[in-house]
């Protein structure tokens, strides 16, 4: 047989055996090409069936995650108390929500008879809600109720409504609060992602009708699903479903999730269109048959041609899977697959930020890739899961990074899908949060153990029945032990301590810190124990008080000062001694405060006040003599403040030519009475009265009344003189350049001793005034005069005999002639004559001293408006409708504002700069720094009604002159 073959091959034509050859060759590439193309489109088809349910799976979570948002938002509005908070705080409230939330994301709250009365939607407002099932359910059972899916008014999009019931204050059920998820939530937040082409995403309801498309498509939104593809989905009775569908004369696979997953009111379907899906494979079969049945000569070529058909398929199969990951890459959540070789097959964006040495993490082993989330128990956890196919969720640390992950591994046929996320805030939150009990915890113990060993005494009592809840052993053995706890101390009139002393009829500090609210320092009382030892105890006690500030808690401290009060005596004389050298500070620091300012301006105003209605003689004497006395006490406190001020260097002097002669007129006329009442001769005795000096006005008048007035004070019988000399260039006339002047102010009083003559000049030092008589001031007038000396270069000189008298000495430089200005013209009071009284805007946040203030003005004419603060200026401004001619306000004012910023405010609304007065009791440079910053004038508390009259003419004139100005520059009148 074998010879007959070989025989008849022989015989066969060549060709035919090239043929033969070919075929032979041929058939087997074609056998392997037919089974090659059948596996590809089967692989292929499972790969678009696996990836769409994968799809699925992540637009159901997807759908599933905006629906838990949903109800969080609507527990969050519920337990805010929102709905209770009334119409207007309610909608100001979903105002806010609706530039917060997504646009998908609706909230809507209704009364009990369904009316919406609050909306994020304003088109909701009034929409009757009572007729809904769903609404009637939330409001009977008080439980969250999700509804199906409807259409909503007036827009006609579909929306699924989640409802709550809301308590009114009586605890009854006062409305629902809805919210309501547009199922446009699919087109916002996957519309803008690429789909595979001839992909469809469709979200339909329970009767089967499309509610959400993508691609978007208007005319579909509420068309019923084809009958054979809703009856599988019901079939799949709670299952995910694969089948393929003709529609429109297309065929599809389709993908489903019947009602029983995801959110229970919707079906989800994703179909692909299987022809597109499988068109690379079925051209590249064709192409390859066709090249099979071609000559052996291009067997070669065809091999090359369906290998190069063949990486063109993969590269279109591995594009289609990109654009599937682009969708993964969407979530919030990092997203890794891997097979059942633990090999990775994806991992997105997310899941790269998080690991960073997962850069090419694809085709690599899973382990290494993800070391940090299957260190330990956590990766025999993943492999349990892969084996059993039963999704987990945990918590893991990385060992490396130390980062806390949320996982969650979800096991398929084909491997293993891993969502996590980075937990490690949310872990370092709880931590702190125990650590912070933990450390309270320990403070509470070392509070209570510090007051267990305080070496005072510590009671605790409640209000109002003061019942003691707290005593250290130090109070223990102080008070020789307490009685039972009920009997409380003392504040319901019980005596509960030995003798009643420390406790009883509710006279003890403790006692009065309950009942009054009253805060007592180291209170000194007498004991006596239950043993009869009697003792002196010093008493404190705090009241604590409730955020509504009641009191509910006094707290009590006692101290044994028997031995103190001992020592305290025995180092009285070295205490004196040491307090001697502080005592200059104390004082000026007592005298100057603001709060002795304050009742001090209130006395001078009201004192003014009083002249109109005292008309008798002795009664203006006795009031002459009052407004003496405040004078006096006015200028100790002046004296004090100016101690303070020079010595901080808060003295800026104004150094300008002026004439001599009107400043010791003044000085001389101010002093008159005074020297009249001691009947003392006084005269001034001046070569040139038209002398000019250069000097600071102020600060050169109080050199001189502080010399008149130590003269005065030490004189008892004679004369009182000051004499000006002119020396140097001066002449007639005034003064030529390098000229001087030495103004002497001479006494025949008791004189200095010569071991005096450097000591007067010190704070507080004063001459035969042992018993340190205040009428006789605090001896600072010297110790300015000196300051003042250094200050403007004007050096002082004192030559004094005792018993015969002393001479004081100021030099200062003349002024050249040229530059002494002309006398001040005499300006009227602005508000003196006219029809209408002048308005006067008084700010003070001192109740006495606005009254004062308001009274006096009263007395000079003017229409009066008083306020407590820049605020309430404003506003009476605005109900008045009136403009003030003249503002008088208070510096500090409340809350820790200013009354510059009350000038400021009243003169934008006035267009014009009312003439304003600054008035402090302050004595830091802050005030005059600001004043001076708006052109304002200050006066310092306290001020006499007369210096108060002056400063206001001040103002008003220097604001007249403006106004002409501007009448001139603008050719018209500006009324005031």
């Amino acid at each position: 047989m074998a010879v007959l073959l070989h025989q008849i091959s022989l015989a066969m034509p060549h060709y035919l055996r090239l043929f033969l050859l070919i075929v032979a060759a041929v058939v087997p590439l074609a056998a392997l090409q037919f089974m090659t193309q059948h596996s590809l489109r089967q692989d292929r088809e499972n790969e678009v069936r696996n990836d769409t349910l994968r799809l699925l799976d992540l637009l159901d979570a997807e759908q599933q995650r905006i629906a838990a948002e949903a109800r969080q938002v609507l527990a969050t509005i519920v337990e805010s108390g929102v709905p209770q908070a009334g119409p207007p705080s309610c909608q100001q409230t979903m105002d806010r929500l609706r530039t917060r939330y997504p646009a998908y994301l609706s909230v809507e709250v209704a009364d009990r008879d369904g009316r919406v009365w609050c909306a994020t939607d304003p088109v909701s407002l009034g929409v009757d809600l009572g007729g809904i099932r769903t609404f009637q359910t939330a409001l009977a059972t008080g439980a969250l109720t999700m509804g199906e899916y409807g259409l909503r008014y007036p827009s006609q999009r579909p929306i699924l409504p989640f409802r709550l019931a809301y308590p009114s204050p009586d605890g009854t059920p006062g409305g629902v609060v809805t919210v309501l998820l547009d199922a446009r939530w699919l087109e916002e937040n996957l519309g803008s992602r690429p789909l595979p082409p001839g992909m469809e995403m469709v979200i339909a309801d329970r009767q089967g009708h499309v509610v959400a498309r993508l691609p978007e498509a208007p005319d579909a939104i509420g068309q019923p699903l084809p009958t054979a593809m809703l009856q599988a989905m019901r079939a799949a009775r709670g299952a995910r479903s694969v089948a393929v569908f003709e529609t429109g004369g297309t065929e599809r696979m389709v993908v489903s999730a019947p009602l029983e997953t995801g959110t229970g009111e919707s079906m989800i379907a994703i179909g692909i269109d299987r022809d597109a899906a499988l068109r690379p494979v079925r051209e590249a079969m064709v192409s390859s048959l066709a090249l099979f049945g071609g000559v052996l000569l291009l067997t070669c070529l065809g091999a090359a041609w369906g290998m190069r058909q063949f990486l063109r398929v993969r590269d279109r199969m591995l594009e289609t899977v990109v654009e599937k990951a682009s969708v993964l890459e969407s979530t919030t959540d990092a997203v890794a697959e891997l097979d059942r070789s633990w090999r990775v097959v994806f991992i997105n964006e997310r899941a790269r930020s998080l690991l960073p040495d997962s850069g090419n993490a694809v085709g690599r082993n899973g382990r290494q890739v993800f070391a940090e989330l299957m260190a330990g128990d956590s990766g025999r956890t993943l492999q349990q899961a892969m084996e059993r196919r039963e999704a987990v969720e945990f918590e893991t640390q990385g060992p490396r990074s130390g980062v806390w992950f949320a996982v969650r591994a979800f096991p398929s046929r084909k491997g293993l899908a891993l969502y996590f996320r980075d937990a490690t805030e949310r872990r370092r939150l709880e931590d702190e949060r125990t650590l912070l009990t933990r450390q309270l915890e320990a403070e509470r113990s070392l509070l209570t153990a510090i007051l267990d060993h305080l070496p005072s005494g510590l009671l605790v009592a409640e209000a109002p029945s003061g019942r003691i809840v707290k005593v250290n052993d130090t109070a223990l053995r102080l008070l020789g032990g307490l009685p039972a706890p009920a009997a409380g101390c003392g504040c319901d009139g019980t005596r509960a301590g030995n003798g009643g002393a420390g406790f009883g009829e509710g006279l003890c500090p403790l006692s009065r810190a309950l009942r009054n609210g009253e805060t007592v320092e180291q209170e000194d009382m007498p004991y006596t124990r239950p043993d009869g030892a009697a003792m002196i105890l010093s008493v404190s006690a705090t009241p604590v008080r409730d955020a509504d500030g009641r009191v509910t808690l006094a707290i009590g401290t006692l101290r044994d000062v028997g031995e103190r009060k001992a020592m305290e005596r025995a180092l009285q004389r070295a205490k004196e001694e040491a307090d001697e050298a502080n005592r200059a500070k104390s004082k000026f620091l007592a005298a100057a405060s603001h709060d002795l300012r304050q009742p001090m301006q209130s006395m001078f105003l009201f004192t003014g006040v009083l002249h109109r209605f005292i008309r008798d003689e002795q009664g203006q004497r006795s009031l002459e003599m009052l407004e003496r006395g405040l004078d006096t006490l006015k200028g100790l406190l002046d004296s004090l403040l100016d101690v303070s001020r020079l010595d901080a260097g808060a003295v800026d002097p104004r150094v300008e030519p002026f004439p001599l002669t009107s400043l010791l007129d003044e000085i001389a006329a101010s002093y008159a009475p005074i020297l009249e009442s001691k009947a003392l001769a006084f005269r001034i005795v001046q070569q040139d009265r038209a002398a000019t000096v250069l000097s600071d006005r102020v600060l050169l008048g109080r050199m001189v009344r502080n010399l008149l007035e130590n003269a005065v004070k030490y004189t008892e019988r004679g004369a009182v003189q000051i004499a000006v000399q002119t020396q140097g260039n001066g002449g007639q006339g005034g003064g030529a350049q390098g000229g001087r002047v030495r103004i002497e102010v001479s006494d025949t009083g008791i004189g200095i001793p010569p071991d005096q003559l450097t000591r007067i000049f010190a704070e507080f030092h004063q001459l035969n005034n042992p018993e340190r008589d205040r009428a006789r001031g605090l001896g600072l007038g010297l110790a300015i005069v000196q300051r003042l000396s250094a200050i403007l270069d004007h050096p002082v000189e004192v030559k004094s005999q005792p018993d015969r008298g002393s001479v004081f000495a100021i030099t200062v430089p003349l002024a050249p002639a040229e530059t002494a200005p002309p006398p001040p013209p005499v300006t009227a009071s602005a508000f003196t004559g006219g029809g209408e009284a002048p308005r006067a805007l008084l700010v003070d946040d001192d109740a006495i001293v606005l009254l004062g203030l308001r009274d006096m003005f009263r007395e000079w004419g003017y229409e009066v408006r008083i306020a407590g603060s820049t605020d309430e200026a404003v506003a009476k401004i605005e109900a008045d409708g009136r403009m003030p001619d003249v503002m008088l306000v208070d510096y500090r004012l409340r809350e820790e504002r200013v009354g510059t910023e009350a000038v400021v405010r009243v003169r934008a609304m006035a267009g014009w700069n009312v003439p304003a007065v600054i008035l402090t009791g302050e004595a830091g440079p802050e005030c005059e720094l600001d004043a001076a910053a708006h052109g304002l004038e200050v006066v310092r508390k306290p001020v006499t009604p007369r210096q108060l009259r002056r400063v206001l003419d001040r103002a008003m004139a220097k604001q007249a002159k403006t106004a002409e100005a501007a009448t001139g520059a603008e050719g018209e009148r500006l009324s005031l």
